[in-house]
């Protein structure tokens, strides 16, 4: 958890670290643009894309969290497809519930989805075979009190300022 306390503590200064590149694996993509179809395989399904603007302050949380959790022995080379692709799912979300969402709520989006993923992972919780209707990954939201990760951005600016971290550029 200390890592992704640093992680958090970053939210508040104005700018963010970048990645030196786009982040992609376990299916994943993150980017500014869409991926040109000649760079897409034929034989594997197409990689979800989190298209956005800040791709390389979301790249750079991405690769901090990979090397965390990967160090830490919470994810494998199986459990990685969830754990990368509720972490698309939260940045994917926040971007469409505020189209013009800052990398810094985007960010503390996949951040504040992989402090649910390190707790459902520490209490043994964690369901790495739920799927949604559109075959993502996601926490069943049918069931009571199911959801555990990213909700919405108040929520997300609740946990962190919980914690005591106000994420620059938030009132």
């Amino acid at each position: 958890m200390r890592k992704l306390h640093e992680l958090a503590h970053l939210l508040v200064n104005p700018v963010l670290p970048r990645a030196g590149r786009y982040w992609s694996g376990a299916d994943v993509v993150i980017a500014s643009a869409p991926q040109p179809d000649h760079l897409r395989s034929s034989f594997y399904p197409r990689d979800r894309e989190v298209l956005t603007e800040h791709a390389l302050e979301v790249s750079y949380f991405f690769e901090v969290l990979s090397d965390h959790f990967y160090e830490e022995a919470l994810i494998d080379h199986v459990s990685k497809i969830t754990f990368f692709a509720r972490l698309a799912d939260a940045a994917d979300t926040c971007l469409l519930e505020q189209a013009g969402a800052t990398a810094h709520l985007v960010c503390a989006a996949v951040l504040r989805e992989a402090y649910a993923m390190a707790k459902q992972i520490d209490e043994d919780k964690v369901d790495f075979l739920i799927v949604s209707k559109k075959k993502q990954i996601a926490d069943d939201l049918t069931l009571p009190g199911q959801r555990t990760g990213y909700s919405s951005i108040e929520e997300t600016i609740s946990f962190f300022r919980g914690r005591g971290i106000h994420i620059h550029g938030t009132a």
